[in-house]
């Protein structure tokens, strides 16, 4: 049986110290001319889609006659441009405990297959992961542009991933190879735990961000844990 593991980012695998959102308040400023334009704007585990729109949204600046995907595509170039020095401003970023130690153990099994199911922005998870050096690993999933809704964003990273065959790409059947992987999504949010259950899957939940391992068990989680920093503890959960 092949495992597919998909990872959240921010506060699942690590911590920019706000550089994300501070780059993303200057990228709207640049843009539309409002200052701490996210301020009031509720982000924990959502879409970058989704914050976005409720951004334009908040300030009357959306208009469903627009092309919003044209609108993603120009907010993104902007962000990223800022996200390099927000990186190296923003104070106390790090990597969450025993993250390193995790997707190197994860990576050097034959049965695994890793990826990403973040709200972010693929050019800035990227950014992010190359930042932190944790992006040796991780480059394909689901995406902060893939979907306004987590659980469909978590849609594509299963068919980018899990259904991918290693010689031909994504499967010709995607049920029969969902029927043949394990999937698990690992994030910190409530949010992660609706969006696996949405689509069938399960979900190890962690409390390395807002929500407490009693908040995540509540929510629906699988499997709830303090934190990943006991690798073997995770490789158990894992593969049961």
């Amino acid at each position: 049986m092949t495992h597919t593991i998909l990872f959240d980012v921010d506060h699942t695998l690590l911590y920019t110290g706000g550089a994300g959102g501070l780059a993303m308040g200057r990228a709207f400023q640049q843009l539309h001319g409002v200052e701490n334009a996210f301020r009031n704007i509720e982000a924990t585990g959502r879409t970058d889609w989704s914050i976005l729109k409720h951004g334009l949204q908040t300030h009357d600046l959306f208009n469903e006659a627009d092309d919003f995907d044209a609108t993603v595509m120009t907010f993104i170039d902007t962000y990223v441009e800022h996200l390099a020095d927000t990186l190296r401003e923003a104070p106390g970023g790090y990597i969450e405990p025993g993250i390193p130690e995790l997707l190197d153990a994860l990576a050097a099994r034959d049965d695994v297959r890793l990826g990403l199911a973040t709200g972010n922005f693929r050019r800035a998870c990227l950014i992010k992961l190359e930042y932190y050096e944790l992006d040796a690993h991780l480059s394909e999933g689901g995406f902060g542009e893939d979907a306004e809704a987590r659980g469909e964003m978590v849609t594509r990273a299963i068919e980018r991933v899990a259904h991918r065959s290693p010689a031909s790409g994504p499967s010709a059947n995607g049920d029969s190879a969902s029927q043949s992987s394990q999937i698990w999504i690992v994030g910190d949010t409530p949010r992660d735990v609706e969006a696996a259950r949405s689509n069938g899957v399960r979900s190890l939940a962690v409390a390395t961000g807002d929500s407490s391992v009693y908040e995540l068990r509540a929510a629906g989680a699988d499997v709830a844990l303090k934190d990943l920093a006991n690798t073997e503890e995770v490789l158990s959960v894992l593969f049961d």
